[in-house]
């Protein structure tokens, strides 16, 4: 291991660290460790989860990447005192090219999760390092509770400022008109013309505070997984829309007018196999083209990724097979035991749970949601006050002892007959809403409609591959209590699927992205294994044909046979 001051020397010899001052790097010095690399060992692989940072102390390292193609090029070489992975320790990003020692190397490695500690409590050394532009950048993000694990933003847009400026020119013209009528009126003087003024003034104010909330709430997002088009309408409704990158077909870019073109702003229109309703739009967005080569550098990335994982399948299978290593398979975390204490606490909730028809049900890989109560109680809610309402007038009768016979008897059959009409109802009612219910399996989108007693039911299905945009719409109560619209656009010839009323709708478009994604994993991984399968059988039967090759006779060997 070498000498603190050594370590120092290699960390201010690298481009990232190289402004940190002598206290800083000495405390980022604590958490270097050193590791030795054999000759051909992989240092880190492409599609790998990053979490190190790496500095070569000694030897050197050959930089590989698989493109979306499957080829493999050479990106560079790396040599003594070079350090790589700066993407892995500032973001934690995946790996985007495979590392393979070209001599016996040693090198210097810091951890992702130390150097976070690290920046929490030394900010400052943040602050000093010469971080590239764009993970500067993306560093600075905020974090968004709707990020998938693994996710992580590449670029966040709002609109540009070009589209706020039309919507304040007649708050501005009218406010300005106001303001001068304020200022006479205050030099004359003429009574009560200022305050009337100054109030009437507050009203193109609070417009153009509205225009600009709503021009700022609107949110453009990439990330290394998907493109998201969050709408927000001040506190009333929001639109959340997000499409897959790898189902992402063409990308069009508008620029209408001569401003358009000077200030460099325009609309992206992001097509899918779907239909036109299932695009998504970044609407009056800063630089268009260069967002619309980011989005497909992603997806090419993510292409190229799927193609290093295939190709690392099958080295293991061929290894594997001709080698006879076996494959290490990582042991998984004990399960947590359960709490007897919350065991009996959540007994009451428990009992009450298997009552009451839950909104959301897990079972296996098929997750099942209901309606949200509200869509029962926007039905019987009314019906269920005027009932409550009968109630009170009829105990208040019977309590009563001025009331009469004939008034006492008349509101006794007028309950007993409310009784008889909306006691029924209300059971009807609360099992039509809990017998609808929509559902995702391990391959298909299911919406279920169905009358109490199978009087009728309607059931629409479609393939998860057949799915183009999942988006969700939410009101302002909607927002409050968790539960929106989910509208499931597909290419299927059933058409969209509308998930009214759905409980956690963020949560319902996630549950369905995450099982398109596992199933498309899983339609490759079966591919892979079919087309390893078919390799596997190619070689076994070349290395039998080279074996059994009968091998040419000698020269002495065919004159030994003539005598």
């Amino acid at each position: 291991m070498p000498t603190a001051n050594e370590i120092i020397a290699s960390l201010k010899s690298v481009h990232l660290f190289s402004a940190l001052k002598r206290p800083q790097l000495r405390a980022l010095a604590a958490l270097v460790q050193e590791i030795e690399v054999p000759l051909n060992e992989v240092v880190c692989r492409q599609g790998e989860p990053g979490h190190r940072y790496f500095i070569i102390e000694a030897g050197g390292l050959r930089v590989t990447r698989i493109d979306p193609d499957g080829r493999v090029l050479e990106v560079r070489q790396l040599g003594s005192g070079e350090g790589f992975g700066e993407t892995s320790l500032l973001l934690g990003d995946v790996r985007d090219a495979t590392v393979i020692a070209t001599e016996q190397s040693r090198l210097l490695v810091i951890e992702k999760a130390d150097f976070d500690r690290l920046s929490e409590e030394e900010p400052q050394i943040e602050h000093a390092l010469r971080m590239r532009k764009d993970v500067a950048e993306r560093r600075a993000y905020p974090h968004f509770s709707w990020l998938e694990e693994g996710e992580i933003p590449v670029k966040v847009l709002t609109k540009h400022v070009a589209a706020l400026a039309p919507q304040l020119v007649i708050p501005s013209i009218i406010t300005t008109i106001l303001a001068l009528g304020t200022i006479g009126a205050a030099i004359r003087p003429l009574p009560y013309a200022v305050p009337i003024g100054l109030f009437l003034m507050l009203i193109p104010l609070g417009a153009s505070l509205y225009y600009y909330i709503d021009w700022k709430n609107d949110l453009y997002v990439i990330t290394n997984q998907r493109v998201i088009n969050r709408e927000r309408l001040g506190l009333v409704r929001e639109k959340f829309s997000s499409i897959p990158l790898q189902a992402i077909q063409d990308i069009q870019q508008v620029q209408i007018g001569l401003p358009a073109h000077i200030l460099k702003y325009g609309d992206l229109i992001i097509e899918t196999a779907g239909t036109t309703a299932g695009h998504v739009i970044f609407s009056s967005i800063p630089n268009p083209e260069q967002v619309r080569n980011l989005i497909f550098e992603q997806k090419n990335r993510l292409q190229a990724l799927a193609r290093a994982e295939e190709r690392a399948a099958i080295e293991q299978a061929m290894r594997r097979h001709f080698l006879g290593e076996e494959e290490q398979e990582e042991a998984p975390p004990p399960a947590p035991e359960a709490s007897r204490e919350w065991g009996c606490l959540l007994l009451p909730l428990t009992l009450l749970r298997s009552l009451l028809p839950p909104t959301w049900h897990v079972e296996g890989t098929t997750v099942t949601w209901r309606k949200h109560w509200v869509a029962l109680i926007r039905k019987v809610g009314i019906p269920l006050l005027i009932f409550a309402l009968i109630t009170v007038v009829t105990l208040v009768a019977v309590i009563s002892q001025d009331t009469g016979k004939s008034f006492y008897a008349l509101v006794v059959i007028l309950y007993a007959i409310a009784s008889f009409v909306l006691v029924p109802w209300l059971l009807w009612q609360f099992e039509d809403w809990q017998n609808d219910f929509y559902q995702v399996t391990a391959t298909r989108i299911i919406h279920v409609e169905r009358l109490p007693f199978f009087l009728r039911e309607t059931r629409r299905e479609a393939n998860l591959e057949q799915i183009t945009n999942v988006r969700f719409e939410q009101s302002f109560w909607g927002r409050i209590l968790n539960y929106g619209n989910v509208i499931v656009e597909t290419a299927a010839p059933a058409g969209n699927f509308d998930f009214e009323t759905a409980s956690r709708p963020r949560k319902v478009q996630s549950e369905v992205f995450a099982h398109i994604d596992a199933a498309r994993q899983r339609n490759q991984q079966q591919e892979r294994d079919r087309r390893q399968a078919e390799m596997l059988d190619w070689f076994s039967i070349y290395d039998e044909l080279r074996q059994n090759k009968p091998r040419p006779p000698q020269e002495g060997e065919g004159k030994k046979e003539k005598g």
